[in-house]
């Protein structure tokens, strides 16, 4: 079992042994190259059989001769070498190990034994291993500069704490000219011993860490993930994550990168906006949306005043507003007042501002600015400005910002419509002053309101689900059911989710022709028919149900009609029918749980009844949810407004939904580890109060088939 004295010794070792370094090896000899350069002030030994010394450092040919046991050991050699070495270095005692290089388990059956056996060593010593497939690790402020790679000068401790499993992105993130400086930046790669969450976990122990940022091509540990996840959220740091692979053909490329499958990225994504992590799209994103967290001002909404300079880029700006979830609201009267007394008479007042006018804009932009931040519409001030190099004008605008940032404790920006041609002085300039610069429309718009979800979601109150009574009851009578048939369809499924709460239509399941007309009589015109049998669980396409019989002799003919079509296809395959009374129309809603390897049971609503797979418009959470966390998921269907009403129609029972969709998610907390999928569909949503009725259903036992 690791302990903290093994992550100690990893993120802030006191010595360090560099194996296989030599003159001619380079990513040894930059390892200590860094050590050098950046001022690490342990021990450093060079570990070659040459016992040439690398870089200034004393080298000794063999593991055996060190002249004490290093607390960290960075590792680049082979993969079988790779295997010897680590077993030396276990058996003298160190505590942790950077594991350089590439050939372990993304790399075949060979590399995955050497890997399994690194792991097993790693497991019974308590050592803490960062890799194997990785650049290393950095933790600036005390020169720990644990990678093969050259880094750059103005590499400088800061407030950031970044898991990266790319090698790339690790170096790109070390090399960003944003000012986004980092505490610590690790490169996991395969993550043999220690995930992206133990890394993040550690640094949330350090005080000075103010916001997490990683790029994730798989969450290893889901439930691990999530606790760290929401200890960030307690001690008040934001959790930025880049998630790749959503793609087919970006999964199967995390599969050979790394090993691992990348999870389903509509679920990754829901339980993430669950948990309340930023999730962002691009590394570009990352940048802008780190650089406007980091400034420590958040929005209260996403109601932004902009200022621009540019009647295009105005109208660029509100394009883009529209599609990534910011507001500019109106322009208060009073704030139209302090304008017209600086602008222009043939400028007009507008949220956002074009205020260039005349050009006077040392006269203009200052004024107009604290107009906008003095708006109690506003909660955001933006200048929207290319802040174009070499021109008085960019100068200009920056001391105007640096004013406005005395001037008011809002949020304040600099948007630019363009990721380059920026006046290098005059960025530097804000930056240095906590004033952030974010570059592009798209993005810097984006931070804004991925900023303001987030404060948004830190605030609101979040209870926590309430377990329903008969829970247990409900598992038994589960495990008893898929003990007799691992597949369960419409009518036994039905029973079940009745006893977490879900309402279903009267009916009654019949053999004969007889007693389905006498099942009639008894439910009341119209009837719903439906075949039964073990393999009908898509009715709808197999002609399996007919709707609305409004009698005898309709029911007898809609009755030996799909009797003789189902025989056509499948003879023997039914077994029975169900006569159900007919619910009112209404809108058709999925509901769904399956288990996740990531995250474990997961609950999902969408819109679309049968035509679900066609509209894919679903949302997922973890199970169980609270009503709160329902309403959530529903407002986040692309189809949402149907459920307000849409072309005339009468607003359907959102209420009686969120009940429902509760229930479910419970449902599947019971069903952990005895369900596969489980999906009630569709569900009709009724006219407000008039509730919901489950008419179809299905439960799959895990590992059937």
């Amino acid at each position: 079992m690791l302990t903290q004295r093994a992550l100690h010794s990893l993120l802030r070792p006191r010595s360090v042994a560099v194996v296989g370094a030599s003159p001619r090896r380079r990513m040894a000899r930059t390892v200590l190259a860094n050590l050098r350069r950046f001022g690490y002030r342990g021990t450093v030994w060079a570990v070659h059989p040459s016992g040439q010394p690398v870089e200034g450092f004393p080298c000794f040919r063999s593991i055996g001769e060190l002249p004490a046991v290093p607390d960290c050991a960075v590792i680049a050699l082979s993969p079988e070498n790779t295997l010897i070495a680590f077993r030396e270095l276990v058996e003298r005692g160190v505590k942790a190990a950077v594991i350089l290089g590439s050939g372990f388990g993304e790399a075949g059956p060979d590399g995955q034994r050497i890997q399994a056996e690194l792991v097993s060593l790693a497991e019974e010593h308590g050592v803490a291993v960062c890799g194997p497939n990785c650049l290393g690790l950095i933790v600036p402020d005390e020169g720990v500069t644990l990678t093969g790679y050259h880094l750059p000068e103005d590499l400088a401790p800061g407030a950031v704490a970044g898991v990266v499993q790319s090698g790339s992105v690790f170096w790109s993130l070390a090399h960003n000219t944003r000012g986004i400086r980092f505490r610590y930046l690790v490169s996991s790669g395969n993550e043999a011993v220690l995930d992206a969450a133990e890394y993040l976990a550690a640094a949330l122990e350090d005080p000075e860490v103010k916001l997490l940022v990683a790029f994730l091509e798989t969450v290893r540990d889901g439930p691990r993930f999530l606790e760290v996840v929401e200890v960030a959220h307690r001690r008040g740091v934001p959790v930025v994550v880049l998630k790749v692979g959503r793609s087919e053909a970006g999964r199967a490329a995390v599969l050979a990168h790394t090993g691992a499958l990348a999870g389903s990225h509509e679920v990754v994504a829901g339980v993430l906006n669950q948990y309340g992590v930023i999730r962002v799209d691009t590394l570009d994103e990352l940048y802008d949306v780190a650089e406007f967290l980091l400034a420590g001002r958040l929005p209260e909404t996403n109601r932004v005043g902009a200022v621009t300079d540019s009647g295009g880029e105005k109208t660029l700006i509100l394009d883009w507003g529209e599609r990534v979830g910011v507001a500019f609201p109106p322009l208060d009267v009073r704030t139209a007042e302090r304008l017209r007394g600086v602008l222009a008479p043939y400028v007009p007042i507008s949220n956002p501002l074009d205020a260039w006018g005349a050009g006077n804009f040392e006269e203009v932009y200052p004024v107009a600015l604290r107009a906008l931040a003095d708006d109690p519409a506003v909660d955001t001030v933006v200048l929207g400005t290319d802040m174009v190099r070499e021109t008085e004008e960019a100068q200009l605008y920056a001391q105007a910002m640096l004013e406005l940032s005395r001037y008011t404790a809002k949020p304040i920006a600099v948007v630019t419509n363009q990721a380059n041609g920026l006046d290098n002085d005059a960025v530097s300039m804000l930056r240095s002053a906590g004033i952030p610069v974010l570059q592009g429309t798209e993005y810097g718009y984006r931070a804004i309101a991925r900023a303001a979800w987030y404060r948004h979601w830190r605030e609101r109150p979040r209870p926590q689900p309430q377990r329903p009574r008969g829970l247990d009851e409900l598992r038994a009578a589960l495990s008893r059911a898929l003990r007799s048939s691992p597949i369960l369809g419409e009518y036994e499924a039905k029973r079940l989710f009745a006893l977490i709460g879900l309402r279903h239509p009267r009916e009654r399941l019949v053999q004969r022709l007889e007693e389905a007309l006498a099942a009639a009589e008894e439910l009341g015109y119209p009837v719903v028919l439906k075949a039964v049998g073990p393999h009908l669980l898509h009715k709808t396409e197999r002609g399996a149900v007919r709707l609305g019989i409004g009698g005898p002799r309709e029911l007898e003919r809609a009755w030996l009609e799909m009797s003789e079509r189902i025989a056509e296809f499948q003879p023997g395959g039914v077994t029975g029918f169900l006569v159900q009374e007919q619910v009112p129309p209404g809108l058709e809603v999925i509901l769904g749980c399956h288990y996740d390897p990531t995250f474990g049971m997961v609950v999902s609503v969408g819109l679309g009844g049968v035509l679900v797979e066609l509209l894919r418009d679903v949302v997922y959470r973890r199970a169980p949810i609270t009503a709160e966390e329902a309403e959530e998921m529903l407002s986040e269907l692309r189809g949402a407004a149907l459920l307000a009403g849409y072309r005339g129609k009468a607003p359907r029972d959102r209420a009686a939904l969120v009940d429902a969709l509760v229930q479910f998610s419970w449902f599947a907390q019971a069903g952990e580890g005895l369900i596969e999928v489980a999906e009630a569909n569709p569900l009709i949503v009724g006219e407000d109060g008039a509730g919901a009725w489950v008419v179809d259903g299905l439960v799959v036992a895990r590992h059937h088939g």
